[in-house]
């Protein structure tokens, strides 16, 4: 082979690497293309606001919790369900959902397993201290449900002396009830899920459920067997609000302003009416 035929060859390879080279950085503009647009690409979406998964918005959130958070035919819905969907699909993500009881739900978001509790949680000085809340989206108060006929009889704490109250774990309502069993008489039972809860209630192992008057009145109003006896208006409202892993602000201001788009829009009060009909309030 002539030295001017391998000095030709050696151009023409060169030429390939080069060429070769030039495509490499093709692909990875296309790549990166959607940060060029302003709305950043996914990978950097991720971690501009301390994602747990790529593309998706991860929720902890303790189900059963109706009207909040329910299965129903294998469908999972809810006001917190549907929020969380809506307020994902206005951050461009989507809205994975992992089922966590209440009283882990805390540890399991300090843990990284999801990056937002929705589950009914009230805004409290004491979990600020260990998390970060949005916006406050709705106002509740603690109330007591009975089993249908007794509640003329058991309808205030007073009335429960001697009576077994029932409370979901971790919750404000076992803090109220907790607050309140030595002056009134009564003995607090805890139970990690709302559904246990009810479920004691009708066997008669507690004798009232003390928690929040959405979920004792939702229950009250499908089963047709609870009465809610007891709104403890009088005291100052509570409000819930999502929950986000202490110092993910950048998470925080984005929920903040998904919720104010679904406000504005009238989408969270169409959630707020389908599940509550004429009672929905904010």
């Amino acid at each position: 082979m002539s030295r001017r035929l391998l000095r030709l060859l050696a151009v023409v390879f060169s030429l390939t690497l080069l060429m070769s080279a030039c495509g490499g950085d093709d692909d990875g503009d296309s790549v990166e293309s959607g940060s060029g647009s302003g709305s950043g690409s996914r990978s950097s979406e991720a971690a501009d606001l301390g994602l747990v998964d790529d593309g998706k918005l991860t929720v902890c959130s303790d189900i059963p919790y109706a009207p909040f958070e329910f299965e129903d035919g294998g469908d999972l819905k809810g006001i917190d369900v549907d929020l969380m969907k809506a307020m994902a699909k206005e951050l461009d993500l989507e809205a994975d959902f992992r089922d966590t009881d209440f009283d882990g739900i805390f540890a399991s978001l300090a843990a990284g397993n999801c990056d937002v509790i929705a589950s009914s949680v009230s805004i409290t000085d004491e979990r600020k201290k260990n998390n970060e809340f949005t916006d406050g989206y709705f106002e509740i108060n603690q109330s007591l449900l009975v089993r249908k006929g007794e509640e003329s009889t058991l309808n205030d704490l007073a009335a429960l002396k001697g009576k077994t109250v029932g409370v979901q774990s971790e919750t404000t309502g076992a803090a109220y009830a907790e607050a309140n069993a030595k002056a009134n008489g009564y003995s607090v039972k805890e139970f990690t899920g709302a559904d246990e809860l009810f479920t004691a209630l009708k066997a008669k192992q507690v004798d009232a459920v003390l928690q929040d008057f959405p979920i004792n009145s939702y229950n009250a109003e499908t089963t047709g067997d609870t009465v809610v006896s007891k709104v403890f208006e009088e005291d100052e409202k509570e409000e819930y609000g999502f929950v986000v892993k202490k110092g993910n602000t950048a998470l925080v201001e984005a929920l903040n302003a998904a919720l104010k788009s679904l406000r504005d829009s009238g989408t969270y009060d169409e959630i707020l009416e389908e599940y509550l009909g004429e009672s929905a309030t904010s």
